[in-house]
């Protein structure tokens, strides 16, 4: 098993480690600028400031420890995400390299990651098929060579449903944990608004596993099933915000050359929940056909027919994986669905999208990797065939 997960790392590392030697040294990477260029050059001012003593002295905004300690806090993202990159511009040579080798290296361990569930769930096989379009997904390997900090979050996310869904010793379990805690901590800070993902995914986890172990009856999870349409009745004020922050968000989004549906804004709960279906199709398939402009918009369009045909081998994985690991792939699912909900509503641009699905694309991946590998056998490198 060793040798097959070096084998897979090494892969996904080696691609991503040209790809950032080329996006340091050339500007064919369309990932790498914007807001690529701002955090490098806040890291740099940061990094001058730390040489001088003062680590904000170059910088309009700063972050205080209690921003640090509190994700919810209101902060500059591109402060916030320049200090953690400010040390590789302490170093002598190329940062921007050293940064773009680091985010490198976590794209990879997010591979490693998701495929370590699905060999353990499944077989190796199933974690090939779940890692190969993590590996060559060219808007992967785009994201993963630059400055980034999405190549972090998505390591977050891998990392710590990696911890939790598989074993560990007992006397590691505690470390394990609160490193898990710190890992979700620094991906909050980094993007606040997955907030309500993390929560309500790890809220179905609790009880699925309360329920499971007995400490929830199935009599009192019936009757909350029975009581939340009235609890969410009760919580429409709130709700109601949530749309109209969302319909902001759209409208603040709704430019440029990759937007798509602009005029379509839901305003109220039903129309919240006529386009959910269709802005989740949007934001984790396009581009489309029909929007296709350029020649990266053909090859991430090609991409989307692939996690098509990952979403609808899917609903096999999803079955294979409740029978091993109910509480986790309830915590999985709804989780993917909530996310896919908020953020096809809240984006409006395929290019923006194709940075933010990362984060939840693989979640399809694993389920889709495992339901593919219960009817179709490949042999790969690395795993013994028996004859």
């Amino acid at each position: 098993m060793k040798r097959q997960q070096i084998a897979i790392f090494t892969v996904a590392f080696l691609i991503r480690a040209l790809a950032a030697v080329g996006t340091t040294f050339t500007s064919l990477n369309p990932s790498s600028k914007a807001d690529a260029v701002v955090f490098g050059d806040t890291a740099e001012k940061i990094a001058q400031g730390l040489r001088e003593g003062q680590p904000y002295l170059y910088t309009s905004g700063s972050v205080d420890p209690f921003q640090w300690l509190f994700p919810l806090a209101s902060v500059d993202i591109y402060t916030l995400w320049g200090t953690f990159l400010a040390p590789f511009w302490l170093l002598p040579g190329p940062s921007g390299l050293y940064v773009r080798l680091a985010n490198a290296f976590l794209g990879a361990f997010a591979v490693y990651n998701v495929y370590h569930i699905a060999y353990y769930y499944h077989s190796h096989h199933a974690g090939v098929v779940a890692s190969v379009p993590m590996i060559f997904y060219p808007s992967f390997v785009a994201v993963h060579s630059t400055v980034l900090r999405d190549p972090f979050i998505l390591f977050g996310i891998t990392a710590v449903s990696r911890i939790l869904m598989l074993p560990s010793k007992r006397r590691t379990q505690l470390f394990y944990y609160g490193f898990s805690a710190l890992i979700l901590h620094v991906s909050l800070l980094l993007r606040d608004d997955n907030v309500v993902i993390y929560a309500v995914a790890i809220t179905a986890v609790l009880i699925m596993y309360a329920f499971q172990s007995g400490y929830l009856s199935k009599e009192a999870l019936s009757l909350g099933i029975f009581i939340s349409p009235l609890a969410f009745i009760i919580s429409l004020p709130i709700v109601q915000d949530a749309i109209e922050f969302l319909a902001y968000i759209r409208e603040v989004r709704a430019g440029g050359r990759a937007v798509y549906l602009p005029d379509v804004i839901p305003q109220t709960v039903s129309q919240l929940a006529a386009f959910s279906w269709v802005g989740a199709a949007y934001f984790l398939y396009a581009p489309f056909p029909w929007m296709i402009q350029t020649i990266p918009d053909l090859i991430v369009s090609f991409e989307g027919i692939v996690s098509i045909v990952f979403t609808l081998s899917a609903a096999r994985g999803v079955r294979s994986l409740a029978k091993k690991k109910a509480s986790a792939t309830t915590g999985l699912v709804v989780g993917l669905v909530v996310a896919v909900v908020l953020y096809g509503v809240g984006t409006v641009n395929y290019g923006t999208g194709m940075r933010h699905r990362q984060m939840f694309l693989w979640v399809i991946f694993l389920f889709g990797g495992i339901g593919i590998s219960e009817y179709v056998r490949f042999v790969w490198p690395f795993e013994k065939v028996q004859i």
